[in-house]
């Protein structure tokens, strides 16, 4: 067992011998030099400051605590509706009755 085991590091280590240094494709560098100088126009500025982790995750945020807050104070804003919506029905009660006791008939044809 311990000769199979001696065999085999030997032959990864005969395999190791014919390995050589990888070099990039022609023009590599220059491609890459001229991407790096190239001028940004404004979309790429702001998609690269969008896609940002901080930013999208504090947007997200944002949105989630607006959409607390308008959920939160429409509830508020029902419970304040029912209770003047009494009051104001009986503010309507009150105008019509006395809006009747103005009203003239007409006897004349």
């Amino acid at each position: 067992m311990q000769e199979e085991l001696n065999k085999k590091i030997e032959d990864t280590m005969r395999s190791l011998d014919s390995i050589e240094q990888a070099t990039p494709n022609p023009f590599f560098f220059t491609r890459l030099e001229a991407r790096m100088q190239k001028e940004r126009g404004i979309w790429d500025k702001i998609s690269s400051f969008v896609a940002k982790p901080v930013i999208t995750f504090a947007c997200i945020c944002l949105v989630i605590m607006i959409n607390a807050a308008v959920i939160f104070s429409s509830t508020g804003l029902q419970k304040m509706d029912n209770s003047q919506g009494n009051e104001i029905a009986t503010v309507d009660e009150y105008t019509q009755v006395s809006s009747t006791l103005y009203e003239f008939v007409n006897t004349n044809p």
